[in-house]
């Protein structure tokens, strides 16, 4: 599994640099060993996929927004950097803390925050991988079972059911992001009535991806 992201990401990382150079260049470098370990902070076991990702790149830099280079994922989602990941997981575990406060009277076993999902937005083992410019967020699940790894995506505002499966793991999300960039195939997430396909925009040093 590891070892298939890294070969994933190797391809993909060729193919933005001969192809789609601006995205390529807004990759950022390799997170540090100290800032992967921080998301978590000993508070659950972090997916070994997630630490692959950060160990090839630290997010993405997109200095134009959520429509320009660096937006290699489709509907304006931009990678979090290992930093933006733990802030994240964080405000999920801050907001269940509130929400147990103000519900706690009515059942004191609300304070094993750790084995429930509360209101539908938040759990302490989700770390969101990227976000978009609405709020949305892709998100590594890190509840234990057939549920570690998922890659999940939803927690709009206003929404009222809790995030929905899009990928079983990291590398297969890479994997079809890299297929869709190569062979022009569409992807499509819940939420969005329509799919999506990869084209390049710009020419030499400034192409990077656009879907639509």
């Amino acid at each position: 599994m590891t070892d298939d992201l890294h070969a994933v990401l190797a391809r993909l990382d060729a193919w933005l640099e001969a192809n789609a150079p601006a995205d390529h260049a807004a990759l950022n470098p390799p997170a540090t060993p100290d800032g992967i370990d921080a998301i978590a902070d000993r508070r659950f076991p972090l997916h070994p996929e997630l630490a692959t990702w950060l160990g090839h790149h630290d997010g993405v830099t997109a200095t134009k927004g959520h429509g320009g280079p660096g937006v290699i994922l489709p509907k304006g989602f931009i990678l979090l950097s290992a930093e933006g990941m733990r802030a994240g997981q964080r405000t999920m575990e801050e907001a269940i803390a509130e929400w147990v406060d103000e519900n706690e009277s009515e059942d004191p076993g609300l304070r094993d925050i750790y084995d429930g999902a509360y209101g539908y937005l938040f759990h302490v083992r989700w770390v969101p991988l990227a976000t978009d410019i609405t709020g949305g967020k892709l998100i590594i699940d890190h509840r234990g079972g057939d549920r570690f790894g998922n890659v999940l995506y939803g927690l709009h505002g206003g929404d009222n059911e809790g995030p929905m499966k899009v990928w079983d793991s990291l590398s297969h999300m890479f994997q079809d992001l890299f297929v869709a960039l190569t062979e022009g195939t569409a992807i499509r997430l819940p939420g969005y009535a329509d799919p999506v396909r990869p084209h390049v925009s710009g020419t030499a040093n400034h192409a990077f991806v656009r879907w639509e």
